[in-house]
């Protein structure tokens, strides 16, 4: 007898666990996918836009881009400076320009996702083994 008084007092909160916090995750996905957590994936892309601009030092290389280096004040050295700060600066801006072509797409594959997975879990289900495991069952 006390095996099933315990058994009906665990089974509201296991109700209420199922109908109520299960199925209200579940709807409740969506709506965070494409809202709360779109917006973190952006702002976390920019970040790190911003951190790799500061770690290519254009601000540097651009505020030093007529200085001599190595104190060569002759117009060879000066020449060579310019030239070599120019493809420095050509090669990072690349670069950056790769990186945030490389964020924008993992967004834009984060926004994609649960499009994707739903259209391969249907495609699966309709052509996959799953029917063939369904039609040896059935017939």
């Amino acid at each position: 007898m006390c095996y099933n008084i315990r058994v009906n007092v665990h089974l509201k909160p296991l109700g209420k666990f199922l109908l109520i916090d299960l199925l209200g995750s579940i709807a409740w996905f969506p709506v965070w996918w494409y809202t709360i957590g779109l917006k973190r994936q952006a702002i976390k892309a920019v970040k790190s836009l911003q951190y790799r601009y500061q770690a290519y030092g254009f601000r540097i290389w651009i505020r030093n881009f007529f200085v001599p280096m190595y104190g060569q004040y002759d117009i060879g050295g000066r020449a060579i400076s310019i030239l070599m700060r120019f493809v420095v600066l050509v090669g990072r801006s690349i670069a950056l320009v790769v990186e945030a072509l490389v964020l924008m797409l993992g967004v834009a594959l984060w926004a994609s996702a649960p499009a994707l997975f739903l259209l391969f879990a249907l495609t699966n289900l309709s052509k996959g083994l799953f029917m063939d495991q369904i039609k040896f069952l059935l017939g």
